[in-house]
């Protein structure tokens, strides 16, 4: 699509350049996904450096090990992004509040 056709719809759609901005999620619900999405960033974080950590063959891992692992970072995140305050989910709250998302 052009530029050109995006006027074009535009134009032909009045509604569409003079609609209100939607109704947002309420407080508590924008300020959940926000502390959702830090979670999920520190999340990648911990993966990320789980990585970096040499394997030892010693010991054989199975799979459910590797799930678990996963799992108990998964919570390590929640915790972290609840208690250790980054900052992540505040900034996006206040910039998503005021836009009215």
């Amino acid at each position: 699509m052009t530029v050109i056709d995006s006027a074009r719809i535009q134009l032909q759609n009045p509604d569409l350049t003079n609609a209100a901005p939607r109704q947002g999620m309420d407080n508590k619900a924008l300020k959940a996904a926000c502390m959702d999405f830090e979670a999920l960033f520190i999340k990648q974080m911990l993966d990320a450096m789980k990585k970096t950590v040499p394997k030892n063959d010693l010991i054989e891992r199975g799979m459910a090990e590797d799930i678990f692992e996963d799992m108990l970072y998964q919570e390590y995140a929640k915790s972290m992004a609840q208690t250790a305050n980054l900052g992540i989910a505040d900034m996006m709250y206040k910039q998503l509040s005021q836009r009215g998302v």
